[in-house]
């Protein structure tokens, strides 16, 4: 059988399985399925190494290198032509894994119009580790294992204006360590993914009701072996956890027909402030408040939302007026946060923005360590404000 109709009857047989309501007729179908899945794969299925070697070998043809990759050195590669850069980095990365080390990216120079012209990729074991994150005395964590020894070997591309191709320029095959062993290769970061096929399947199958560890097993049985698997379980465990962190909830405003009436009537001043997930959802409350003509709180809205940047800030206040009729305060209070300032210029440049006074005071209180000055502030401020309102009355009177 094909592989392709292989694939096609597994899915007929998950959307089957998926459908289904009896918990009986469940669990047999799973059996059925699990058992069918294993035995797709072909006694002569090539291996996760095997793949690798093929796709090497076409590279490597591609790019005119004829020796092995394991006798590589700097003048059989100095010179070496790519078309394209991602085809440079699928040829370190398979060359990495065959040899037996991790690889990250490196250096990327840029010309003055933005494009790529250099690129570079070491050794995940290239440079020391800053000392700074080693001694670092508020440290609450012990410090990961040192893995950077000052391995030199890397790989670097220029492009070629000439040509119009992927030129290479530096290529070091030598390590100061020892390289991974066949069963410990998959281990290696930069060679551990989940196919986006894979994650699909896995999706599906968690929709099914079948456990994490369950659709590992599978996984196992599928590819022929855990280490032919391409990933290891946590790897699996995170990035379906990362799919159901996608989909929840990110922003969500509310206010009721209260705090629209009261908003009509007194919102003439909008106090904008957020409290730092002091809630049961970890999210940031933003409670946008005012006050009547008895000087009581008034409640306008509220907003949980994920992240305190200007973009988040400025949607809450594009749902705020939305809700609010598109009505602008005179004023609005805020604690200083640079995002919120952001927000309200972009969407309130009318309207006057000024600072809380309890703000004001504690970063004075934070910031400026003379004995009464805070409160001579105060007096100041307090004042000010006495005269302003003296002003304002007897100004309208007269």
């Amino acid at each position: 059988m094909s592989t392709s109709m292989q694939t096609l009857i597994s899915y007929f047989l998950l959307i089957f399985l998926i459908n289904l309501r009896s918990t009986l007729f469940y669990n047999v179908t799973l059996k059925i399925f699990f058992n069918f899945v294993c035995n797709f794969r072909d006694e002569d299925q090539y291996s996760s190494v095997d793949i690798d070697s093929i796709r090497m070998r076409k590279l490597m043809e591609s790019a005119n290198i004829g020796n092995d990759p394991s006798d590589l050195l700097e003048e059989d590669m100095v010179g070496v032509e790519f078309k394209s850069v991602e085809e440079a980095e699928s040829f370190y990365h398979i060359y990495s894994k065959i040899i037996g080390f991790s690889v990250r990216k490196n250096q990327c120079r840029k010309n003055q119009a933005g494009i790529v012209t250099t690129r570079s990729w070491c050794c995940s074991n290239e440079g020391f580790r800053r000392t700074k994150y080693i001694k670092n005395p508020n440290r609450v964590r012990e410090p990961r294992s040192e893995i950077r020894i000052g391995c030199r070997a890397m790989f670097r591309v220029c492009y070629s204006k000439i040509t119009k191709l992927w030129v290479v320029k530096e290529f070091r095959a030598n390590h100061n360590h020892c390289m991974a062993t066949d069963m410990q290769k998959h281990f290696l970061r930069s060679h551990r993914k989940i196919s986006a096929a894979e994650l699909e399947q896995a999706k599906l199958l968690k929709e099914a009701g079948m456990k994490t560890s369950e659709i590992w097993n599978l996984f196992v049985h599928q590819n022929g072996g855990w280490d032919k698997v391409g990933c290891t379980k946590k790897d699996l465990y995170n990035s379906l956890a990362a799919g159901r962190r996608g989909s929840r909830l990110t922003h969500l405003f509310w206010a009721d027909g209260a705090s629209r009436f009261d908003y009509e009537l007194f919102g003439d001043s909008l106090a904008f402030d957020s409290t730092y997930k002091r809630n049961r959802c970890q999210m940031p409350l933003v409670v946008l408040v005012g006050s009547n003509n008895h000087g009581m709180t008034c409640v306008f809205g509220f907003a949980l939302i994920q992240n305190e940047t200007a973009e988040t800030y400025t949607w809450v206040l594009q749902k705020f007026l939305e809700c609010m009729k598109d009505k602008l305060p005179e004023t609005i209070l805020t604690d200083g946060c640079r995002s919120m300032n952001k927000a309200i210029e972009d969407l309130m440049p009318s309207v006057v923005h000024r600072t809380c006074l309890w703000h004001i005071l504690n970063n004075a209180i934070k910031h400026v360590h003379e004995e009464g000055f805070v409160g001579e502030l105060r007096n100041l401020i307090k004042r000010y404000i006495s005269n302003l309102l003296v002003n304002l009355i007897y100004g309208a009177s007269g």
